[in-house]
């Protein structure tokens, strides 16, 4: 399981959801459960993920402005 969760490391999307302490990110189609790391994450905002293997768990940061989601075309659409 670890193997899937930090092959999502690096990846840029969008916050759907936010339970606590979760939120759920939306990332080429596919939601990933992700612990937010120093961010509100309220839905919409773009987040990068990291696979933190002390935790065993995805983490969200708030993405840079020039961090696109591959194939968007240009930085902030999604």
């Amino acid at each position: 399981m670890t193997e899937l969760w930090s092959g999502a490391h690096g990846s840029v999307g969008r916050v759907v959801t936010w339970p606590a302490p979760d939120a759920y990110v939306l990332v080429d189609g596919l939601l990933l459960r992700a612990l937010p790391a120093h961010v509100d994450a309220i839905p919409g905002l773009r987040v990068r993920l990291r696979f933190d293997p002390e935790q065993e768990r995805l983490l969200m940061t708030e993405a840079n402005p020039e961090d696109a989601p591959e194939g968007t075309g240009k930085p902030g659409a999604a």
